[in-house]
């Protein structure tokens, strides 16, 4: 099956443009391992983890991006493995994400501290030996110091990006690790830092807002203002666990694009209440001008519901994308979930195409 990406073209003259050098980033939401989704990754035969069949569906469109960005919502590696309301996955949730074609993974939320400082610690170990990329947390204030802002250089692009999260539920940061939290003061600290390396752009990703609500807050309005005031370009949310709108501004006299996506929603959850069970998939292309400064060329929402169906006394869940499977009704076990998946569909459509 093809995938249907919702286009939104920013400027037809774009297409004009002599392009020397392109690049192509996507962002998709919380990833995350409540306890039913431990149980159905355990293979009781093997006594092993396999989370594989939850992103075989998205793995094509992860093919066509350069890097691949998600908020992992969960520690790793810390036994016993649990659910909410303090999360710890098996290290195989991290593998299945890595042969899917993410290459990073933004730490810094609400459930960073849910296992102490053993979890912040044995995540990072994780991915580093997966060579998953990770900004947001760290082992000491040295990492930081050495991570912050993270650098990606591909393609003849140099981005920086930085991870901050409105906090930890509460559990303290034990020392002497770092989460980096929303504070302005840091946030334009390190924003002054990382225009020292002469980044074409400055991507930051936030774990900010209120859950379950399909607008951003005064809150999140005021920040993303501040930050465009900084120097930011681009600002991704996540955290309210449900689709929130995306603004997009030009500011002709200095030829800069702002892209903000207030929340991607759920990418794999067990929230099954609507509108909790789907997500986006967000894709920025850009471009480098004549001059040499990075401009958006375009964006691609592209949505994305989970299925979860019963099958040889199991559960299973997918990551459906919505353009590829609302024509086939025939896939779904039943009739009710593919209603489910088009009333999700509908509110995307409500929230994303306004």
């Amino acid at each position: 099956m093809r995938s249907l990406f919702l286009f939104i073209s920013i400027f037809s003259n774009f297409l004009l443009h002599a392009q020397t050098d392109s690049l192509r980033l996507m962002f998709v939401g919380d990833i995350m391992n409540h306890g039913p989704q431990i149980k159905a990754a355990y293979n009781r035969l093997t006594g092993l983890y396999d989370y594989t069949e939850n992103f075989k569906y998205v793995k094509n469109i992860f093919q066509q991006a350069d890097i691949v960005i998600a908020n992992l919502e969960t520690t790793l590696g810390v036994k016993p493995y649990s659910g909410y309301p303090q999360f710890s996955a098996p290290v195989q949730l991290a593998v299945a994400c890595k042969q899917a074609g993410i290459t990073l993974l933004a730490t810094a939320n609400n459930h960073s501290c849910d296992k102490h400082k053993k979890g912040i610690i044995n995540t990072l170990n994780v991915l580093d030996t997966l060579d998953i990329k990770h900004m947001g947390t760290y082992r000491n204030p040295n990492e930081k110091d050495s991570l912050v802002p993270l650098l990606i250089e591909k393609k003849g692009f140099k981005i920086a990006l930085l991870n901050y999260t409105y906090g930890t539920n509460g559990l303290p940061v034990p020392a002497p690790a770092v989460v980096n939290l929303i504070d302005k003061n840091q946030i334009k600290r390190d924003i002054e830092r990382t225009k020292k390396f002469f980044p074409d752009a400055i991507i930051v990703f936030l774990h900010w807002g209120n859950q379950y609500q399909n607008k951003p807050d005064k809150t999140q309005k005021e920040l993303v203002k501040f930050l465009y005031l900084q120097g930011v370009n681009f600002v991704i949310g996540s955290h309210p666990h449900v689709v929130q709108p995306i603004d997009y501004e030009y500011d002709a006299l200095n030829k800069i694009d702002y892209l903000t996506v207030y929340s991607l929603g759920n990418f794999i959850s067990n929230q099954r209440k609507f509108p909790r069970d789907g997500g986006l998939i967000v894709s920025l292309q850009l471009y480098k001008d004549n001059n040499g400064k990075v401009r958006l060329e375009s964006y691609q929402a592209i949505p994305v519901w989970v299925y979860k169906y019963a099958k040889e006394n199991k559960n299973h869940y997918e990551i459906l994308p919505v353009e590829d499977f609302k024509l086939y009704p025939e896939y779904f076990e039943k009739n009710t979930d593919y209603q489910k998946m088009m009333r999700y569909y509908r509110h995307f459509n409500q929230i994303i195409k306004k």
